[in-house]
């Protein structure tokens, strides 16, 4: 499972490249070699715990992957150690830590709606914290967005339009 996740986090640190312009040839077109000689350049030792207490919100990807978004714009993917079933579904998890710290030994629990209430769902390990760009977390989110240019559009002048009589 730990090389799935390697070749996630490489394939999503390519396509971060990609939509930043850095694996970008002068004419525009992708240089897959550059992009992964850029991957190897960035430091992608995993953390072991990230603090509760900086924690500013969490957005569930899928049954495995969940995204910590730290206070000081720093993002964090968690892909836990095996398929969590309904935690997408359910969208929403609890923890429990000792000392302020989420740790890659501690586990989620899938929170279910039921009778009106919530009840605790399955619990599932968590794996090592790899801290992503804030545009891998967008391309995790919400899937591939047409690159935006900044290039200026020269706008057309208005015709005059016959009015019909």
């Amino acid at each position: 499972m730990a090389n799935i996740a390697t070749v996630l986090g490489s394939f999503i640190a390519l396509a971060g490249l990609m939509s930043s312009g850095l694996a970008t040839a002068q004419n525009g077109e992708i240089d897959v070699d550059d992009a992964a000689a850029a991957i190897d350049d960035i430091d992608r030792e995993p953390e072991r715990c990230i603090r509760v207490g900086g924690i500013d919100e969490t957005h569930i990807v899928d049954d495995q992957t969940i995204l910590f978004y730290m206070r000081q714009d720093v993002v964090y993917q968690n892909v836990l150690r095996r398929e969590c079933p309904g935690l997408k579904r359910e969208d929403r998890f609890s923890y429990e830590t000792l000392g302020g710290n989420l740790c890659l030994t501690d586990a989620v629990t899938v929170l279910r709606t039921f009778a009106g209430g919530l009840e605790p769902g399955r619990t599932c390990g968590l794996g090592p914290f790899v801290r992503i760009s804030e545009e891998e977390a967008d391309l995790l989110r919400y899937g591939e967005r047409p690159l935006v240019s900044d290039e200026p559009v020269e706008v057309p002048q208005d015709e005059e339009v016959p009015q019909d009589e």
